[in-house]
């Protein structure tokens, strides 16, 4: 195997086959991941790890995006990859937004209807959709796109943002929150590592803060905000460890089966190339001329 690999280089590059693995996936973990992470699915914000539940930093993380991205009332927010809702309720609770929420789970999409009307929550939707064909939706349609760590799993990241500036009204921002690769290219050790951590949490690949910048000037967006948020969501990675290892091993086989089970042991994987800067927290927020 070659030694050197680009980081923008995808390692799986078969849509049809990625969103099948990935759906899959998240169709047979999802209830389990409810019971371990609550509604929610990503990362917290850390100010102060003695000082937050990994909800209210989950929450706190919700708020500080929702700030950069200066979201007015009663807009209409497009959550991609909405998971189980957990973000898409909370916009809509608390940001008096119109939200639609897509996922490609069938299981994600039934317990985030649910999660909404145990909330009684209206101004909410969520319906299946690929993140790379956004067919359901009008171009000019939404004054906000909200990607909330669901782009690493993207087969293509530009075609994404080629998508969402189409479905964006004029002015409309696109908020972009993912994990990044610190290098442009990794070699001999840190290049397995790349590849095993990519195979492990399925992820076509991992480009690096930069790439996404290039990105977005090339699909016409000006970007207005790059950010660095790394150090503030790294804790929940040694947190979750701990929320997943306080589970057996039979009740882990039982809420995820063996797929899901793996992904709780690779969770060191991604603890690791986060303690040695091998993956950094990247913010983007980009506006639609």
């Amino acid at each position: 195997m070659d030694n050197t690999i680009k980081t923008d280089y995808p390692i799986f590059k078969n849509r049809e086959k990625m969103n099948h693995t990935i759906a899959n996936f998240w169709n047979k973990v999802s209830e389990g991941w409810l019971k371990i992470w609550g509604p929610h699915i990503h990362h917290g914000y850390y100010e102060n790890t003695l000082e937050s539940s990994p909800l209210e930093a989950q929450e706190r993380l919700i708020d500080k995006l929702a700030t950069e991205l200066e979201i007015q009332p009663n807009s209409k927010i497009l959550d991609v990859g909405c998971g189980m809702g957990g973000s898409s309720c909370y916009l809509a609770e608390h940001y008096d937004a119109t939200v639609s929420g897509i996922s490609i789970s069938t299981k994600q999409i039934v317990m985030a209807k649910e999660f909404a009307a145990k909330q009684k929550l209206k101004k909410v939707s969520f319906s299946i959709e690929d993140a790379l064909s956004l067919n359901s939706f009008a171009h000019d349609s939404f004054d906000y796109i909200w990607s909330l760590e669901s782009c690493e799993q993207f087969v293509d990241k530009r075609l994404f943002l080629e998508r969402a500036f189409t479905k964006l009204a004029p002015g409309g921002k696109l908020m972009l929150a993912t994990w990044c690769s610190s290098q442009e290219e990794f070699t001999n050790i840190q290049a397995k590592q790349y590849r095993r951590l990519c195979r492990a949490f399925d992820l076509p690949y991992m480009p690096t803060k930069n790439h996404y910048e290039h990105l977005f000037y090339q699909q016409g967006f000006n970007l207005i905000k790059k950010l660095d948020w790394t150090d503030n969501v790294k804790p929940s990675w040694e947190i979750g460890d701990k929320l997943v290892t306080a589970h057996s091993f039979l009740n882990l086989i039982r809420m995820g089966g063996l797929r899901g089970l793996r992904f709780a042991k690779q969770l060191k994987l991604m603890r690791a190339a986060f303690k040695e800067g091998r993956v950094e927290y990247g913010v983007f927020v980009a506006v639609k001329p």
